[in-house]
């Protein structure tokens, strides 16, 4: 992806995409830095130009990816069916979000643990995964809520599986398949105590 001219064509949302893909691969390959990967893919999520993208990998080695010719002329998702997420390997075990009396966020682009366990009481927690990155074995989303609430916005192109529920309180639990051996696995759990989980499928 060193020339600039052969991309003019492509929209920008799918050359954000295959800019990310390449630079989740270079951080795969240890290639970047965990603290160059996070600056880098800062830059791609906030570009608002092609110069911009392409200036986030023009200065890293050609990836020999055999796939890319496969993926250049592979059909396009049907208008609504959304992006699937960036996958990658050597995710962290586990993460915990806590708002106590306040709120804690997770948006943009963002690495995501095998594991994240959510506790929120009286306060808030906001996990976009629109823009994650999200491990290749899935990511399991666990919520404890008393007197608080967790919002989940998930892409339509991951496999979503929640299984939840509430005392005194809401749990939403849409699930979500789409016909993709590569999308990631998102499962969604917990309880909901004079609170609530709220689950969204949103492009």
């Amino acid at each position: 992806m060193n020339d600039l001219a052969l991309y003019e064509s492509i929209p920008m949302e799918e050359l954000r995409d295959r800019v990310m893909d390449d630079l989740v691969k270079h951080y795969s390959l240890e290639r970047v830095s965990l603290e160059e990967f996070e600056r880098r893919t800062d830059r791609v999520s906030k570009a608002s130009t092609r110069g911009e993208l392409m200036a986030q990998v023009a200065d890293l080695p050609a990836i020999e990816d055999e796939g890319r010719g496969d993926r250049a002329g592979r059909a396009r998702p049907a208008e609504g069916a959304g992006r699937r997420p960036s996958l990658y390997s050597g995710a962290r075990e586990s993460d915990v979000a806590v708002a106590i009396f306040g709120g804690t966020d997770f948006r943009g682009v963002w690495r995501a643990p095998r594991r994240l366990n959510s506790f929120c009481l009286f306060g808030g927690i906001n996990i976009d995964l629109r823009k994650a990155i999200i491990p290749e074995e899935g990511l399991t989303i666990s919520c404890t809520c008393a007197f608080g609430g967790v919002d989940i916005i998930a892409p339509p192109g991951i496999n979503l599986v929640v299984r939840g529920m509430a005392v005194f309180g809401g749990f939403d639990r849409p699930h979500n398949d789409v016909d993709d051996p590569l999308a990631p696995t998102v499962v969604v759990e917990g309880i909901a105590l004079f609170g609530g989980v709220s689950v969204r499928i949103k492009a």
